[in-house]
């Protein structure tokens, strides 16, 4: 009975602790893009960016992986100071392909121009 109660108590705080790490994970392959309206799915919950709004500033990096191969990461700033991380396969794929290319609309460059920042480059 003492290794029953034991083995339980050992399984239930195992499973406590892998969902604390899902809650908390940073980085999403499950997007929508719908407008200007950018859903980001994470394991346990998701996130709504506008991204007129919340946007400071993107980022697409492709990198080389040893045993993956190549993968694409593209980081986003909140304007709150978060980063939010999007991997994927390949730059063409359909969820993608215009994501980027609102980004390249709204921000060219990368970074999102503020009315403070325009006003102090006059």
């Amino acid at each position: 009975m003492d290794y029953l109660v034991t083995s339980i108590v050992a399984i239930l705080i195992l499973a406590l602790f892998v969902a604390i790490l899902l809650i908390n994970s940073k980085t999403s392959s499950s997007v929508r893009l719908e407008g200007k309206t950018l859903t980001v799915g994470y394991p346990l919950k998701k996130d709504v960016i506008d991204l007129e709004k919340d946007l400071r500033s993107w980022n697409l990096r492709r990198m080389n992986l040893m045993w993956r191969g190549k993968l694409y990461a593209l980081s986003l700033e909140l304007q709150d100071g978060a980063w939010k991380k999007i991997y994927f396969r390949s730059r063409t794929q359909k969820k993608i392909r215009p994501l980027v290319s609102m980004l390249n609309d709204i921000a060219p460059t990368g970074k999102i121009e503020t009315q403070q920042g325009a006003a102090t480059a006059s």
